[in-house]
């Protein structure tokens, strides 16, 4: 599986995710992937 967004980029959105409602963080990698 390859990576989409550098590192620095995935650890904020991780802090995002973790912040918020987990259904963004569920719905956005499914439209980075397809």
């Amino acid at each position: 599986m390859a990576d989409v967004h550098s590192k620095e980029i995935r650890s904020k959105n991780m802090a995002a995710i973790k912040g918020k409602n987990t259904k963004p963080g569920i719905l956005l990698p499914a439209c980075i992937t397809k």
